[in-house]
């Protein structure tokens, strides 16, 4: 199954002062910091506990198999996709496709974790959460997660590490040739939604 939506969610926030850039060894922090805040807010809310995380392909995949081994869970990808590169400041554009085809769940039951690398627009957790509602069995519950939060964000994941106005690099990327970066800081804490 494949879902394209038009979005019309506001820009991103870009100040230009620096690229930031996660090191492998600060993203396994806060995706250690991540799956404890999962774990504390099914708790906290008398909730059932997580019984399933989804990794939104590419960028949240490593976190998202991070997290999941942390929580005793398998990790499963969906693909979506809104930027047209990976360029630093590539604008979003407007558009997400998400891909179902390469997992077809069971249907999803307790509660259940997205994980993406950063929330820009909110518009890709918006259409992966709409492509598996059909998957799941009431009283489900969606948990968003990333690592990144942009500032321009008009909805803010679940649980996130970092506020950032700034484009971020990840493990995962390439640096741009001749950028230099200054590396985000080791997380503190989790921030969650209010």
């Amino acid at each position: 199954m494949s879902i394209n939506i038009a979005s019309s969610a506001p820009g991103r926030v870009f100040e230009h002062h620096r690229l930031w850039q996660l090191q492998s060894s600060v993203m396994l922090q806060a995706c250690d910091l991540l799956a404890a805040a999962a774990r504390d807010l099914t708790i906290s809310t008398h909730q059932d506990e997580v019984s399933t995380v989804i990794g939104i392909a590419h960028g949240g995949t490593t976190p998202a198999h991070h997290i999941a081994g942390r929580l005793g869970l398998q990790a499963h990808i969906v693909r979506a996709s809104h930027n047209a590169t990976d360029a630093p400041y590539s604008p979003a554009t407007g558009t997400v496709t998400c891909d179902l085809s390469s997992w077809q769940p069971d249907r999803l039951a307790g509660t259940v974790l997205v994980v993406d690398d950063i929330c820009g627009t909110g518009a890709t957790f918006t259409t992966v959460l709409d492509a598996l509602q059909s998957w799941s069995t009431p009283p489900a519950r969606f948990v968003t997660c990333a690592l990144c939060r942009n500032r321009g964000a008009p909805t803010p994941p679940d649980l996130y590490c970092w506020d950032v106005a700034d484009w971020v690099v990840f493990p995962w990327e390439d640096v741009p040739a001749g950028q230099a970066t200054t590396p985000l800081p080791p997380p503190n804490q989790v921030i969650t939604r209010d």
